[in-house]
């Protein structure tokens, strides 16, 4: 964590961009969203896009120095974490069913890039849906100030 996401400011509209690899799929999305910090984590909350396909759901993305944290509510609810070196288990809930999953993560790296780089978040994982062999999947979140 920076100084800047240590110091409890208040919440920034930014700028976010999505970019996730897995099993050789590609996607970048990017939405406003907005930021802001509680404590020693960084929060980013936003609404998922059309593309997304998953209707009316809000995502919330909870980072500190060594986890990350995705829990999506609305039409689809999702939980999953993130930490170096450990398993961890979460869902993927659907009107059509519940989804198990497991990751275990690689690498995860925290950082802010600049003035108006409020958080740049980057990790790889294997995951396994409903017990079948793990894919190797990488993303990369950042969230950029958006000029006030």
């Amino acid at each position: 964590m920076t100084e800047k996401q240590q110091s409890g400011t208040g919440k920034r509209t930014v700028c976010i961009t999505l970019e996730s690899d897995s099993g050789g799929e590609r996607i970048v999305r990017r939405m406003t969203g907005e930021w802001f910090s509680k404590g020693r984590h960084a929060y980013l909350r936003y609404a998922e896009p059309p593309e997304a396909e998953m209707g009316r759901t809000v995502t919330t993305v909870r980072v500190e120095q060594r986890e990350v944290r995705i829990v999506r509510h609305g039409d689809v609810s999702f939980e999953q974490t993130f930490v170096p070196d450990r398993r961890h288990y979460g869902y993927l809930q659907t009107p059509q069913g519940r989804i198990e999953l497991e990751t275990f993560t690689q690498t995860l790296d925290v950082a802010s890039d600049g003035p108006d780089a409020l958080l740049a978040v980057r990790w790889s994982s294997e995951l396994s849906v409903m017990g079948q062999a793990p894919e190797r999947c990488s993303i990369c979140l950042t969230a950029v100030a958006v000029p006030e």
